[in-house]
């Protein structure tokens, strides 16, 4: 009992000091084989979901660098409501399945239809989204996704909207893909790391 309150200080210690990413362990209970330390950006919730840890073992922060010029004082502020949407898209991410990564990372994107989601990603969406909507109330590029989708031609019951993740490059995205009485796919999204 002893080691175990001790290591919770030294991890909380190291979790406090940290300058910019912090690193977690799996739990103590853990299998010696399974303890992978992760390292932990500083925006990350205080105590991670596995969902959210799952989605760090794949997924590495954006630099603030690639979001802004350090100059710019508008940007900084953005940059600063951004943040707060990240955790969500992380855990919303740490929601697919083993095989649903995999595809990811070997096709570079991943499209699941909304209405198909399970539960916890569906949960996970609707948190990203909220997330989102209260981060960027009042100001930012558009404030909330659900009305940014309505208006591209999204249905009410969102039955021609796919989701998911792409990656054209190193930054990776949450997607919207829209398909459109004409048959035409409209993609919206942003990115919420890089890989």
């Amino acid at each position: 009992m002893a080691k175990h309150i001790i290591r919770s200080s030294v991890v909380l210690l190291v979790c406090m000091v940290g300058c910019g990413q912090r690193t977690t362990q799996t739990p103590v209970s853990a299998p010696a084989a399974e303890k992978v330390e992760i390292a932990l950006p500083e925006w990350a919730p205080e105590n991670p979901s596995p969902e959210f840890l799952r989605a760090a073992k794949v997924l590495k922060p954006m630099p603030e660098e690639s979001f802004n010029s350090p100059e710019d004082r508008a940007e900084a502020v953005t940059w600063l409501r951004y943040q707060q949407t990240l955790a969500a898209g992380f855990e919303f991410f740490g929601t697919l399945t083993d095989e649903q990564v995999k595809r990811f990372l070997s096709a570079r994107e991943i499209r699941l239809p909304v209405r198909s989601l399970t539960e916890k990603q569906g949960l996970a969406l609707d948190q990203w989204l909220d997330a989102w909507r209260d981060a960027m109330r009042g100001e930012g590029p558009h404030p909330d996704w659900l009305v940014l989708m309505y208006k591209a031609g999204a249905r009410e019951d969102l039955s021609n909207v796919h989701v998911g993740f792409d990656c054209p490059g190193h930054r990776v995205h949450i997607r919207f893909w829209i398909t459109l009485p004409n048959g035409e796919v409209l993609g919206l999204g942003n990115g919420i790391a890089d890989i």
